[in-house]
């Protein structure tokens, strides 16, 4: 049977009240999770991203400027649904991140990705090269009981050089969190 493809997807911040719906529809991840990349948010260290399908909360992403590479975006904790899986989503979230690097001027968009994620071929067929050898990418992971654990993976950082026009046709839309949201037309 073949996947199933979704005709727009929409990023934008995610709000406060919708950490626990997106927790639910993320399954992996817990409401703690999501609670603490908030926090980060509010400290500065990152965006934090919902993404929606038809009003649906279907997954997120975290970005944040960097300067090492210079004039850099990172794009990190990326996240889809299971039930929204090979249909699109991840590969338009990765295009909408590369659109929004080009929108405020960055050169590059950087992601590190666990050594054995089958998701290293999406972002390899999207433009992204692997650099450097293999490193220890280590992580805070929040369980919902309160717990903290430190989660160290074998992980490669991948690179994509950010040129001229935009990849994938974006429009502002509104959305049910803070902020502005933009769609993006899933072109696979």
């Amino acid at each position: 049977m073949a996947a199933l493809h979704v005709e727009n997807v929409t990023l934008r911040r995610l709000g406060f009240s919708e950490i626990g719906e997106l927790a639910g529809a993320l399954v992996e991840t817990s409401e703690a999770q999501i609670a603490n990349r908030w926090r980060e948010q509010a400290l500065g260290y990152r965006e934090l991203l919902a993404t929606e399908v038809e009003g649906e909360l279907v997954g997120t992403v975290s970005i944040s400027e960097s300067e090492s590479p210079p004039r850099s975006l990172h794009l990190f904790a990326l996240e889809v649904a299971p039930a929204w899986r090979d249909r699109g989503v991840g590969g338009a979230i990765v295009r909408w991140v590369v659109d929004e690097a080009r929108r405020r001027g960055r050169h590059r968009v950087y992601l590190e990705v666990r050594i054995d994620n089958p998701a290293r071929r999406l972002y390899h067929r999207l433009g992204f090269r692997r650099v450097g050898s293999a490193f220890v990418n280590a992580w805070w992971r929040f369980g919902a009981d309160g717990t903290r654990e430190r989660v160290e993976e074998p992980s490669y950082r991948m690179v994509r050089r950010v040129w001229g026009s935009s990849s994938s046709r974006v429009q502002s839309t509104g959305g049910r969190g803070q902020g502005d949201a933009r769609s993006v037309s899933s072109e696979l």
